[in-house]
């Protein structure tokens, strides 16, 4: 009975958008295409300034190399004092000519813009619209949901969405199927890769078939190859965030750029551990399991045109895991975060915290190529080694662009990456 019902739920949320959207024909481009313009997170943890500083250090980085070629529009908690802020930028050579800064509010409670928006699409004519996906954090209970906490994360994101909508002069569609940017890739002709354990449970009322029909008519997508898992490094909340031993994650559970990106329309990166490293590192072992499964599925998958795809398998990086000690007095990240799912930690006790590191949390904007490097004082010579042939990968697979690489450690810490903490605007 309450499965029918929710059937019956989904069949009506899916008719209602079909007769409330003005439907036409839209497309998700493919990254590599022409881009106008990039959003990029600032938003530090207004409890954490130690942590809040890791994380805006690779911000500037970010921000350093795309204000250097196009339109910077920077999201900002609304108390940040703007013209310290861009003296800051300017005292540090950033091009503060192309950098708006966008107050937002409520912006730390909201993740990063490659999840909650805005996803800009182009109909048929080549013009911009913004989609407005449903959003919530990851572990959120779908099927009785917190009422206050919706209400206020609603009010939020509604807020957000029109300055979004009125600084690029773009119309917004709301759909109403939750779906995070990192959870989705594209190779701008119709194809997308999701991953099932993930996407299928934060929609509990529409099965499969009605997600399938609003990706349609929202994204433009035609086809759909499923994933299994993503990596162990990319753990869910909760407990989910104990990944192996005494190794604990800080992730999502499932994103697939963490893992899995297309590099043109046939071509596609999948994180790959060695077999060798997989047989003395249990995170690399879980990994590798996973990855040969999703490697099997995209062997036997196609593009929209029916064409088989190219998979290039690209190393997962060699990192040292950060030993912290629970300490209740100084309740300081990752403890702080992690110990309310963790009742049995013990004061003294010791965890090791693995971040959610990847080559594949990467941006290309037009002739820049961002990627993450993860070498550093402490770490094995393989780590460097790793870097550098990830960069000669991806110099062969994107010829004539800019290749740059950066230490993404801070914002690898509280999830994602370059890819998750940018969103860019395509050219009209």
């Amino acid at each position: 009975m309450i499965r029918y019902k929710h059937l019956l739920t989904g069949l009506f949320i899916l008719a209602s958008f079909i007769c409330d959207a003005q439907v036409e024909a839209l497309r998700m481009p493919a990254e590599w295409e022409q881009q106008q313009g990039i959003f990029v997170n600032y938003a530090g943890n207004p409890n954490d300034p130690e942590l809040s500083v890791k994380v805006q250090k690779v911000c500037r980085e970010i921000i350093r190399e795309l204000a250097a070629v196009t339109k910077v529009y920077v999201l900002i908690n609304e108390e940040v004092d703007r013209g310290a802020l861009k003296r800051s930028f300017l005292a540090e050579g950033i091009q503060v000519s192309n950098i708006k800064l966008l107050p937002v509010s409520g912006l730390f409670s909201m993740g990063v813009p490659r999840d909650y928006g805005p996803i800009i699409v182009k109909n048929t004519r080549g013009d911009n619209k913004i989609i407005r996906f449903q959003w919530d954090y990851v572990g959120a209970d779908f099927l009785n949901p917190d009422t206050a906490w919706a209400r206020r994360r609603d009010r939020i994101r509604a807020r957000y969405f029109n300055q979004v909508s009125k600084l690029l002069n773009l119309t917004v569609q709301p759909v109403p199927l939750m779906l995070e940017g990192g959870e989705i890739e594209f190779n701008g002709k119709g194809l997308a890769l999701l991953v099932d354990s993930f996407t299928l449970g934060r929609n509990p009322l529409l099965t499969k078939q009605q997600q399938d029909s609003l990706l349609r008519l929202s994204l433009g997508v035609s086809k759909i190859t499923w994933l299994r898992e993503g990596v162990a490094e990319d753990p869910g909340a909760g407990r989910k965030a104990k990944i192996v031993d005494n190794i604990y994650g800080f992730g999502v559970g499932g994103h697939v750029d963490e893992f899995a990106r297309f590099v043109n329309d046939t071509t596609l990166f999948l994180a790959m551990p060695s077999a060798a490293k997989a047989t003395v590192d249990p995170v690399k072992r879980i990994t590798l399991e996973r990855m040969k499964i999703n490697a099997e599925i995209l062997r036997k998958s196609t593009d929209q045109n029916g064409r088989p795809l190219n998979i290039i398998y690209i190393p997962v990086p060699d990192v040292i895991p950060e030993t912290h000690i629970v300490d209740s007095t100084k309740r300081s990240f990752p403890v702080r975060v992690l110990q309310p799912d963790f009742p049995e930690w013990k004061q003294g006790d010791t965890i090791r915290f693995l971040p959610a590191v990847s080559y594949l949390n990467f941006l290309v904007f037009n002739h820049l190529v961002l990627i993450p490097k993860y070498w550093r004082p402490g770490f094995p010579a393989s780590s460097k080694q790793k870097d550098e042939a990830v960069c000669k990968i991806f110099a062969a697979y994107f010829p004539g662009k800019k290749i740059v690489q950066i230490d993404t450690w801070g914002i690898n810490l509280v999830g994602g990456g370059i890819h998750c903490w940018t969103q860019p605007i395509p050219s009209e």
